[in-house]
Order: structure tokens, then C-alpha cells, then sequence
């Protein structure tokens, strides 16, 4: 199996796409002027705390407060249930790190080790009250991006990504990923990071990317951690609030966190951006550093991997399957619904069958979706009606193994009585739509508007309110958009002459370009001016 990593860069935004045998895998996108502060580590003031939800807000220098709740502050098991340490010498389970230092994978049965649970707090910390107080100054992490209204998620669980390694300077442990079964790599990695960690007082957790990493670039990755670390703790006497660590940028991160894979090669469309990732490769993985292309093609980068139609569909919300059957994504405040239609597809084996093969094919391509449209939160998804538990397990089997290859943890329910399958994925920043598109300005999200007609009538009965509150006011002058005002002038105009002549006043319709379609403006005009109806 190929895989590649493609980096288009503009003036404005940069795309990546990684691709595994000619087929989008990911996808990555970063405008330059968004504030991408996911990772960042900042020195922070406590602006608020709130006992009833256990949690306290910081300043950190963002637009908005930050989030802290006590669970992310608490020196609890959390930030290593994915992870074997010196106790826990037995591999299983899934996980690994994402560029945030997250954990990744699905939680242990039982969730957060009772990371919530009061009796088991360390130190015997049991409120947010008595951990931090009004005015104190803590050093914290951004774990999830600001989303609509809301402030970015914060934890005081500092975490430095590395290529091999993770290092967590508050956790004083030794960590291995559970992707690495073999016990022989296991005592290896453990042994070597032990040394390498002689007379440092802090932990490291040991990704999946160093099962077979050679012990000089495990130094190297740990020594670059250890220097970022010690750049902080500098900064970490400057006043609140204060960045003291910024996360890479889109190009690096999405390069580093790639590397955990093989990679055959990285093609890059940026002179500049090629430097920049020659000098990082060559602090990580010298060997990476000669699979680094620099692209001078006249044709567009994703233009000859044929790859910007494929983009294109990231953010249209019908996909079209094999079969002949679609998929519709209809993403709400609340959730994503997600619609399995068999639309052209027929099978003449039955109804049942039929819906098989559609519900087979749309359980690969959500899964797909939701990774490439980094779609998080709630999704339910319809899929067409089967009675067959046989094959709604089919169906179910083939969701979750194209899950598998998602980094975000996602956690999947049965089939409900209704044929619906909810889920929830890991969000951490807004998805591609949502960076892209905004809300219409005509329809305001409705995804519909009124018809000229319904316009037409609403503007009738906001006349008719209007005479009544201005009744000593004889002109009336409508300002609509071109289109309404053609209507009014063509099919609505009768009504209103005869409404005008009931009432003895005049009015004027004129179109006005600046509204917008559903927009109007009705004036009543005197001598001493006009007022707005």
C-alpha cells in the first residue's frame, strides 16, 4: 500500500491531503487568518470559578475565557487509561497520541478510572474551590478549539507531541502505547526511555511511530521535547495571560502526526514550505528528509492528482454511492443527521438485499466522511430499513471497521428499534464546512426561502398594520429587492391599487439592489419626513 501526503499552499489558505494508494485518506485545512490556538499552551488567570459545574473559566489572551473543568485538573488516571505504565505490563486495547497530546481510541469500559469521582482525587482535592481560587495564575492547555459562543476546553494536563515520543511533564511515568503487542519491543522501549529520562523529572509516553525506531532518534525526539519544555518553564514568569507555547501549524502538525504511518513520499508546492520542512524532518527522522519532493509543476498540485473534485464533494451534502443509492448529511446546531437513500439502486433478489448492499456501501463512505469533513459531536444516521439482524450486524461490522482508521474516538450504539444508529466522534475544532461556508444571508440557514407569492402577502398585511398606525399619513412608499418588486409591480399590483383607493392613500413600489431577496422596506412619507412601518 502507497501512501502519500500532498501539501498545496496559497497566499491565503493551505490544504493537505494524505492519500493511501491514490484514495483520500485525510484532509486538512487552514485559512491564514484563522487563530488555530488547539495545543497552545498558555499562562492563564482564574477569571471565574463555578461550583456547581465543578469548573472554573481562565483567561488565557484569546477572545473568549477558557474552560477548565475539574476533571482536567485534577492529577488524575485520564490522560493515561490508553496507556500501559511501570504497573501495567500488558498490551491490548487501542490508542496513541494525536498532535495535541491528546489520547486518541476508545476509552476502557468504566470511562476516566472514576477520574470524576470525589473520593479518588489526589491530595485529597474534592471541589474545584479548594484546587484554584479567583485571581490565581496557572499554566494550562488548549485541548479543544473555540466553537460557535464558546470559549476553547482547557486542561492544566500538559502534553508535548513528539515524532516517537509524548512528553508529559507532570506525570511522572514511563507510558507505551497498546498498538505495540509485541512484549519483547515493550521491554525495549521502556528500557531505553528509562535511561534516556537519568536524572529528569518527567514522563513520557512512547507512540506507536517508535516500535521500531533506533534508540539515537528516540534521544533526538526526547531532547527536543525536554528543550521545548525548558522554553516554557522560561516563559512561565511572564504576567498572565501569556502564550508560551504555540502548537505547529497545520503543515508541520499534519506531516508529524502522518509519520506514524509509513510514507512513501511528500510532495509539497511551496519553496519556502519545503525548507521549512526540511530543517523540521531533520530534527524528527533524518530518513524522512529523502522522501520530501519539492513539486515545480505548472499544473496545480491537487489538479493532477485529481484530487479537487474530490475536495469539492467534502462540502456538498449528497453523495452518490456505487450502487446507485446516496447519502445526505444534514448538519443542525445539535447534531448531524445522516440519510441512507437506495435512489437508483434496485436488486432483484429483494427488497432486503436491495438494502444490504446500499446500507454496506453507505456505512464505508459515512465513516469516510465524517474523517475527511471532520464532522464531530452527535450523528445518527438513517440507514434504509432492514428487518434481518444478520444484516444490520453486517452493516454494523462494516461502519466500525472504517471507523478504525478514524484518530478521533468515536463511540457507536446498536441499531435502536427505529433502524437508527447513533454515534458521537471527538470534536476538537470546527468542520471544513463550517471554516468554509456561512450562513446564507437570504435564507438565514433555512436552506429554503418564501416564495414571491407568500412575500407578497406578507407585504400586503404589513401595509394594512401600517395605515393603522400611521393614519393620518397619506404616502406609503415600498423599497424591496429586484425580483420582489417586479412581483409587486406585475402580479400583486391589483390588490394593492384597490387596498389604496379603500384606504385614500397613495404608494410607490421601487426596487432597491442592496436588499436582499426576501428583504423589503415600507416608508410611511409625510411632511415632516419618513418613518419606517
Amino acid at each position: 500500500m502507497s501512501k502519500e501526503i500532498l501539501i498545496n499552499c496559497g497566499s491565503a489558505e493551505n490544504r493537505v491531503a494524505v492519500l493511501s494508494d491514490g484514495k483520500l485518506e485525510q484532509f486538512f485545512l487552514e485559512r491564514g487568518d484563522e487563530q488555530r490556538p488547539l495545543g497552545n499552551i498558555y499562562k492563564g488567570r482564574v477569571s471565574t470559578i463555578l461550583p456547581g459545574l465543578d469548573a472554573a473559566f481562565v483567561a488565557v489572551g484569546l477572545e473568549k475565557e477558557g474552560f477548565l473543568p475539574m476533571r482536567e485538573t485534577a492529577e488524575s488516571s485520564s490522560l493515561w487509561e490508553e496507556y500501559s505504565d511501570e504497573e501495567d505490563n500488558g498490551p491490548g486495547g487501542n490508542g496513541d497520541r494525536n498532535s495535541g497530546g491528546r489520547k486518541q481510541g476508545g476509552r476502557k469500559k468504566g470511562g476516566r478510572k472514576n477520574a470524576q469521582s470525589k473520593e479518588n482525587r489526589p491530595g485529597g482535592v474534592r471541589t474545584i474551590q479548594q484546587l484554584l481560587r479567583k485571581g490565581q495564575e496557572i499554566m494550562v492547555q488548549v485541548v479543544k478549539e473555540p466553537m460557535g459562543g464558546k470559549g476553547p476546553r482547557l486542561t492544566t494536563q500538559i502534553s508535548l507531541p513528539g515524532r516517537y515520543l509524548v512528553l508529559t511533564p507532570r506525570e511522572k511515568r514511563i507510558g507505551v502505547s497498546r498498538k505495540i503487542s509485541d512484549p519483547v519491543q515493550r521491554r525495549r522501549l521502556r528500557k531505553v526511555i528509562q535511561e534516556l529520562l537519568a536524572g529528569e523529572e518527567v514522563g513520557v509516553i512512547v507512540r506507536t511511530a517508535a516500535q521500531t525506531a533506533a534508540e539515537r532518534n528516540l534521544k533526538k525526539d526526547l531532547h527536543y521535547l525536554l528543550n521545548q519544555w525548558r522554553t516554557i518553564q522560561k516563559g512561565a514568569k511572564k504576567a498572565a495571560p501569556a502564550l508560551l507555547h504555540e502548537e505547529m501549524g497545520l503543515v508541520m502538525k499534519a506531516v508529524r502526526e502522518s509519520l506514524l504511518t509509513d510514507i512513501d513520499h511528500i510532495v509539497v508546492d511551496s519553496r519556502t514550505e519545503f525548507k521549512k520542512l526540511n530543517r523540521f524532518l531533520s530534527t524528527f527522522d533524518s530518513q524522512a528528509q529523502s522522501k520530501l519532493v519539492h513539486y515545480r509543476g505548472r499544473k496545480p498540485l491537487f489538479e493532477k492528482y485529481q484530487l479537487e473534485a474530490t475536495v469539492e464533494k467534502l462540502f456538498k451534502p449528497k453523495i452518490w454511492l456505487k450502487c446507485g443509492g446516496f447519502v445526505v448529511f444534514n448538519q443542525t446546531e445539535a447534531l448531524v443527521a445522516v440519510d441512507v437513500n437506495s435512489g437508483r439502486h434496485k436488486n432483484r433478489k429483494g427488497q432486503e438485499e436491495t438494502a444490504l448492499k446500499a446500507n454496506l456501501e453507505a456505512a464505508e463512505e459515512v465513516a469516510t466522511q465524517l474523517r475527511l469533513r471532520n464532522v464531530g459531536g452527535i450523528i445518527v444516521i438513517d440507514f434504509i430499513d432492514m428487518s434481518s439482524r444478520k444484516y444490520q450486524k453486517q452493516v454494523m461490522n462494516a461502519l466500525l471497521k472504517e471507523l478504525k482508521k478514524d484518530k478521533a474516538r468515536t463511540k457507536v450504539l446498536p441499531f435502536s428499534e427505529f433502524g437508527l444508529v447513533q454515534l458521537t466522534r471527538q470534536r476538537e475544532e470546527e468542520s471544513f464546512l463550517k471554516k468554509v461556508y456561512e450562513t446564507c444571508p437570504y435564507c438565514r440557514g433555512l436552506g429554503v426561502v418564501k416564495s414571491l407569492f407568500s412575500l407578497g402577502l406578507e407585504v400586503e398585511r404589513r401595509l394594512r398594520s401600517g395605515t393603522y398606525r400611521f393614519q393620518k399619513v397619506k404616502r406609503f412608499r415600498i423599497e424591496a429587492s429586484p425580483p420582489l418588486a417586479r412581483y409587486l409591480l406585475e402580479e400583486g399590483w391589483d390588490s394593492l391599487r384597490r387596498f389604496a383607493r379603500r384606504r385614500g392613500i397613495r404608494i410607490s413600489i421601487i426596487d432597491n439592489p442592496e436588499l436582499g431577496f426576501q428583504e423589503y422596506i415600507i416608508w410611511a412619507l409625510s411632511s415632516g419626513g419618513r418613518e419606517q412601518v
